[in-house]
């Protein structure tokens, strides 16, 4: 139940910091926001991955190792692309193969397939007993995950190729509910437990037995994944009506008599 302490998190983190202020240089299109959404970013995957959640998750509960999942694919991934100005979205398409990835349906298809996946039986009980493969298992829920958020976030959704308006973008978020979910409903109403990892681990906390403990990991994906699908789809909402409002404005403007 300890603090964790992996070089391979810290270099990850310092090479995403060092990549971002090197595609930073020298523009004007950053300011003072973009840098707050990358250090939100930056944290909420130093929180997952070394503090006790990290040593929680791995040993003792499924569902704290859910939340980290949650963090890592569904929180982390939209406030790092939120960083990313649009002239820095420019140069990042130019990485030969990322701009087809990025498309409303390879991003959806990619990310439920990871997020799917990782959550059968024999690859999540091999991500707890291989250093390695867990691992890999952290960087494709990161991966995903932007390449999931990209059509819909900041600066990296006015680039796609297949812009999606506003109803697009709502629709976009809900049917990417459906992986998650299915996950979600699978873990809540199993009648016995799915990964043999956490069945002879310690209990620590009494009434938490393995059963239990999946259906919580069940809730918590569930609850977190659309809290976050939430935020998205509200700020796509007031985003739309201060635009409707600012349109409102301008046309009681020119009809105003001069």
């Amino acid at each position: 139940m300890g603090w964790p302490f992996d070089p391979t998190v810290y270099t990850g983190l310092f090479l995403l910091g060092l990549g971002y202020a090197a595609l930073a240089r020298g523009r004007s299109d950053i300011g003072r926001r973009r840098s707050l959404f990358l250090i939100a970013g930056l944290l909420t995957i130093w929180v997952a991955l070394e503090t006790p959640i990290d040593s929680i998750g791995d040993r003792y509960l499924q569902s704290v190792h859910m939340l980290q999942h949650v963090l890592i694919g569904l929180v982390a991934p939209p406030l790092l692309l939120l960083s990313l100005s649009p002239s820095m979205v420019a140069t990042l398409l130019k990485v030969p193969g990322l701009r087809p990835l990025t498309e409303p349906v390879p991003a959806q298809l990619i990310f439920a397939v990871v997020m799917g996946g990782w959550h059968l039986p024999f690859l999540y009980n091999l991500t707890l007993h291989s250093e390695s493969v867990h691992v890999f298992e952290h960087l494709t829920f990161m991966a995903g995950g932007a390449l999931f958020w990209w059509p819909v976030v900041g600066a990296t959704s006015a680039a796609a190729g297949w812009r999606l308006g506003e109803v697009g973008r709502v629709l976009y978020l809900v049917f990417g509910t459906v992986p998650a979910d299915t996950v979600a409903v699978i873990l809540i109403f199993a009648r016995t437990p799915f990964y043999s990892v956490y069945v002879g681990v310690p209990r620590l906390l009494p009434g938490i037995d393995p059963l239990t403990d999946q259906v919580l990991a069940g809730i918590v994906l569930m609850a977190i994944g659309k809290a976050s699908y939430l935020v998205a789809i509200l700020d796509i909402f007031f985003g739309w009506l201060a635009r409707a409002r600012a349109g409102e404005r301008a046309a009681e403007t020119l009809a105003a008599p001069r």
